[in-house]
């Protein structure tokens, strides 16, 4: 009697329990912003034809005319910095997007 009794049992636990869920699928679409480094290739133009070549220097009359000459492109140095500094600068800016 005692076999019966406990095959009712496990037959009677066998439908109470619940089958689980199939597991459902779910497509979540997430926005992600990877920083991408791009080249930055300006343009800023030619050389400049500076005024202290070797032969303006051979062709001095004088220290004044010397100085003149060195001055003159350092100057025009400081200027082609400038224009080159700025150009880089605003590469290396984030820019949005």
């Amino acid at each position: 009697m005692r076999y019966p009794a406990f095959a009712l049992c496990l037959l009677l636990t066998a439908c109470a329990t619940k089958p689980e869920p199939e597991p459902q699928i779910r497509t979540v679409v997430q926005e992600v912003r990877v920083p991408v480094p791009v080249d930055c290739g300006p343009d800023v133009g030619p050389r400049p034809a500076y005024v202290a070549t070797p032969e303006a220097i051979a062709a001095a009359q004088g220290i004044y005319q010397l100085g003149v000459l060195v001055v003159s492109e350092l100057l025009q140095l400081r200027v082609r910095n400038e224009v080159l500094e700025t150009v880089y600068e605003a590469c290396r800016s984030p820019r949005p997007g």
